[in-house]
């Protein structure tokens, strides 16, 4: 519990010019505090609004890309026009809206729009290929993770077509899935393929347009390299040549590791040398129970620890407030009863930032004793 201050209230004596200098000697002092509060607790600010990605093609011209996100999630080229030169296709990364992203290789936007609910944050991988036999690529769409593996097919306007979209797998399958379109048969139609990964093995499935499985069957397991940068073959004026970009910029103006905790968004963010690594939905204080906003750093961290006030367990536990606030799993009592995901996105705790169940081993095992935690709204 917190304990509860009372201020007590000072007399001046206004009789005397020294005391009026004295109190005036007072009122500057105590703005200047206010000032330097402000300065130490205020939000820190991303490096943009829009983040900018250096463009780079192999005949040697550049231009610059503006997005309203620091991290790629998927591009592929497409020519929508047919003119010979490439647009770009952009899916939002993780933390992020899930959006598509038509883009010029100036760096201008054509269009954007929701590939699916507003609420979704799981990233979009993004593929394309003409499956209606029109000479105008389609554009198709899957969620790179925490989203049903719902699969949507979308003209360059946004608006879906051919079907209202189908499932690579169950409906409640959360992994993400790794979309592509082509020809698996020489004389065989254009078709959409679909990976989705459950417990060691990659399930390879194709589909027709409509959403009909024409096969499906098991793959070895590739372990896919990270990289910090993208190339891909495009068309410049009927002539193929490479594009280079980063895979993600710098989101914030800092080099050490830092913890973002967003109220109003109920967003957590974890950075390192102004990189952001991840975003994931959190649960703050409720009302009554706010989680106080400031700058603090991990003071202690246990695998699991107890609330005796509460009765319950806290897995990956780090501590941020000599009162008692802390970073954790979703909570669990005795009995085995764990709070449920769907609280996540909502301030419900007594004041702790609640994770979920793979997120907070994650941030655990990055965070370090003395790592900063930034609580703003």
């Amino acid at each position: 519990m917190n304990k509860k201050t009372s201020n007590t209230k000072h007399q001046i004596n206004f009789n005397n010019q020294a005391s009026k200098k004295k109190f005036g000697v007072w009122n500057l002092v105590f703005i200047w505090l206010l000032l330097f509060g402000f300065w130490c607790f205020a939000p820190i600010s991303h490096a943009a609004e829009n983040y900018n990605f250096p463009l780079s093609f192999s005949d040697g011209s550049k231009s610059t890309l503006s997005l309203p996100f620091d991290k790629i999630q998927s591009i592929i080229q497409i020519d929508l026009g047919g003119d010979g030169t490439s647009e770009l296709l952009i899916g939002s990364p993780v933390g992020e809206i899930g959006k598509v992203f038509l883009v010029r290789l100036d760096g201008s936007i054509i269009n954007s729009w929701n590939a699916y609910d507003e609420n979704f944050l799981g990233g979009v991988n993004v593929a394309t290929g003409d499956l209606d036999n029109d000479s105008v690529p389609e554009i198709v769409t899957a969620p790179a993770s925490m989203g049903g593996p719902h699969i949507r097919i979308f003209n360059g306007f946004g608006i879906p077509k051919i079907n209202p979209g189908f499932f690579a797998d169950e409906q409640s399958y959360r992994s993400g899935v790794f979309i592509s379109i082509k020809k698996f048969e020489e004389s065989g139609p254009v078709a959409i393929s679909t990976i989705t990964k459950k417990q060691d093995q990659n399930i390879f499935k194709i589909f027709t347009p409509e959403g009909y499985i024409i096969r499906s069957y098991t793959i070895k397991e590739e372990e896919k390299e990270e990289t910090e940068s993208i190339t891909i073959p495009i068309q410049k004026n009927n002539q193929y040549i490479l594009l280079s970009l980063p895979k993600q910029t710098r989101a914030i103006d800092s080099d050490e590791k830092i913890i973002i905790i967003d109220l109003s968004e109920q967003n957590f963010s974890y950075y390192e040398k102004g990189f952001r690594i991840n975003t994931f939905k959190t649960s703050t204080g409720g009302f009554g129970y706010k989680t106080p906003i400031g700058e603090y750093s991990v003071l202690n961290k246990l695998e699991l620890a107890y609330s005796r006030t509460y009765g319950l367990y806290m897995p990956y536990w780090m501590q941020f407030t000599t009162r008692g606030h802390g970073i954790h799993e979703l909570p669990y009592w005795p009995s085995g009863y764990r709070e449920g995901e769907d609280h996540l996105g909502t301030p419900v705790s007594h004041g702790c930032v609640r994770l979920g169940i793979d997120s907070a081993k994650e941030v655990f095992e990055w965070a370090q004793i003395g790592t900063k935690i930034i609580v703003q709204e």
